[in-house]
């Protein structure tokens, strides 16, 4: 299996992000299992965190390319 194939693709990342925060705030995991499950956490956090970075800079090309070279700022509330 390839590199890219082992990697979970954003949705799969995130709802897996909502099961380790399930399992974290349930407080029916040993310590030990805590731990692990926050590493594993932080490194999807992190990965989605690149992924979401790379979607908009594929969107800021895309705009140029379409000739749309307007900055806008992000704003949570309309969407």
């Amino acid at each position: 299996m390839t590199a890219q194939k082992k990697q979970l693709d954003y949705e799969a990342a995130i709802s897996r992000l909502d099961e380790i925060t399930d399992q974290l705030e349930s407080g029916e995991v040993s310590l030990e299992k805590s731990i692990d499950l926050y590493t594993e956490g932080l490194k999807l956090a992190a990965e989605c965190d690149t992924r979401l970075q790379e979607a908009e800079k594929k969107i800021r090309i895309i705009r140029e390319k379409s000739g749309l070279v307007t900055e806008e700022e992000f704003d949570e509330g309309n969407g």
